[in-house]
């Protein structure tokens, strides 16, 4: 019994200090951020969600544009139905509206693609460049490590008819994209 008791009270005593261990960082980590560098950087990515979400408003409204208004009519139909399907195929939705497209309307869409997907970039490429500002010395600056950031590594969307339906059902830009931004403030770390 005694040594029961002895040995469970040696092993309460190393909680704190196992505990203290685990939270610390491992000696060749990057420095931490701090508060500032995180707020900074919350608001950099605010920025720039409030920027792409104008860039796919501008997308959306140039691919509307570009449509007659029976196929505007036929493309709220098709989505309408996928909408309500039991068994909605979003593949097969994009085929249909891609058969009713004349040559000018997906060539017109195409275009407004390449320009937001080009316009996209750039502002993700310049908001990787503000917020290497907002690093602690000594953190790594790889690019690799904010590839989807940059659209890099995915396979880009070439259908006019897919392009068209992502773009009319996506919120501001996510179904393009993934969501990529924080939805809160940031939060403090532990020191």
């Amino acid at each position: 019994m005694n040594k029961g008791f002895l040995a469970l009270a040696l092993a309460l005593s190393m909680l704190p200090v196992a505990a203290i261990a685990q939270n610390a960082p491992p000696p060749d980590a990057p420095p931490a951020m701090t508060d500032q560098q995180r707020q900074a950087m919350f608001n950099t990515f605010k920025t720039i969600h409030t920027q792409e979400a104008t860039l796919h408003k501008q997308l959306r409204t140039q691919v509307l544009g570009s449509l007659t208004p029976i196929h505007r009519q036929a493309v709220a139909n098709l989505i309408g139905q996928l909408a309500i399907s039991v068994n909605p195929d979003k593949s097969v939705t994009a085929k249909q509206i891609d058969t009713l497209l004349s040559g000018a309307e997906r060539n017109a869409i195409l275009s407004a693609h390449n320009n937001y997907l080009t316009a996209s970039r750039t502002l993700h490429q310049q908001a990787m460049q503000e917020m290497q500002k907002y690093l602690p010395a000594g953190a790594p600056q790889s690019e690799q490590h904010h590839m989807g950031m940059h659209g890099k590594g995915r396979t880009q969307i070439t259908d006019p008819g897919e392009i068209l339906l992502r773009t009319l059902t996506s919120d501001e830009g996510h179904g393009m994209h993934g969501g990529m931004f924080p939805m809160g403030p940031p939060m403090a770390h532990p020191q």
